[in-house]
């Protein structure tokens, strides 16, 4: 029996879409038909991404260039998608990474870039979209919150701290919104190979007397699988829990990370 997705001409906004995990759902939403509206900081990776997509999938792809740790531009992109599509079913939250370090010589502006982008910029966008859904009785939400939020490490507290608070605001709000038709859920990405890959490294190898290569093997003999994702690896559970597939499903995270996380199964 054939899987239905269920994403033609369902309208998704990716934020976080100009790489990564994010153009990596695009391109797997755009494949199934959906219709998209593209977000993040760079206006020229997103339009480079919406014409290849379009141009390949035959499907409605828009451009909204945005900085999501502000106030204000949430509004303006579901206000956009609004004007362009009509509609929005479907809300992919990707923006945001952390960089980690020593504690004591990681700086308040490290951590004020993950909370205003990364956690904020995730409820601003939430928040924006709501209203349309809720007048629908339907949505899908998937927030991207990397496995750090459950499993601390010390090296990358500015972004465990986010991850877990947006664990907290996944489960929390579930509850509130189930009532309209929306589901919301989490996806916990373990190690993945995007651009900020080497610069963590880099930053975590610091004082530990290896260089980001060596520091990358050692850190890998702790993952089960012994290697660094892919972001399509990561996001084809995000489309899964974007889709009617994932019916039944709300208010919870899938951890993604090669075996790393050491909890019960």
């Amino acid at each position: 029996m054939k899987m239905d997705f269920g994403f033609r001409d369902k309208v998704a906004i990716v934020t976080g879409a100009s790489k990564g995990i994010g153009a990596a759902v695009a391109e797997i939403l755009a494949a199934e038909g959906a219709r998209l509206a593209l977000v993040a900081r760079t206006p020229k990776h997103l339009e480079d991404l919406a014409a290849r997509l379009s141009k390949t999938y035959k499907t409605e792809v828009a451009v909204i260039p945005a900085d999501l740790s502000k106030t204000g531009p949430a509004d303006d992109v579901a206000a956009q998608a609004l004007r362009v599509f009509g509609k929005i079913d479907i809300l992919i939250c990707s923006a945001g990474s952390s960089q980690g370090g020593v504690f004591w010589e990681v700086p308040d502006e490290t951590w004020e870039a993950a909370v205003q982008l990364k956690f904020l910029g995730t409820v601003r966008m939430v928040r924006a979209v709501l209203p349309a859904m809720r007048r629908q009785q339907w949505g899908r939400i998937v927030i991207v919150a990397g496995n750090t939020g459950r499993q601390p490490h010390a090296r990358l507290l500015p972004g465990s701290t986010t991850n877990a608070a947006l664990l907290a605001f996944t489960k929390g709000l579930s509850e509130e919104i189930m009532k309209d038709g929306i589901h919301i859920n989490a996806l916990q990405p373990g190690p993945t190979r995007t651009e900020h890959w080497d610069t963590l490294m880099a930053n975590l190898s610091r004082g530990t007397g290896l260089d980001a290569g060596a520091f990358e093997s050692e850190f890998m003999k702790q993952i089960p699988m012994g290697r660094v994702a892919e972001a399509i690896e990561m996001a084809r559970p995000v489309v899964f829990m974007a889709s009617d597939l994932a019916s039944y499903m709300t208010g919870r995270s899938i951890i993604v990370d090669g075996g790393w996380t050491k909890d019960l199964a």
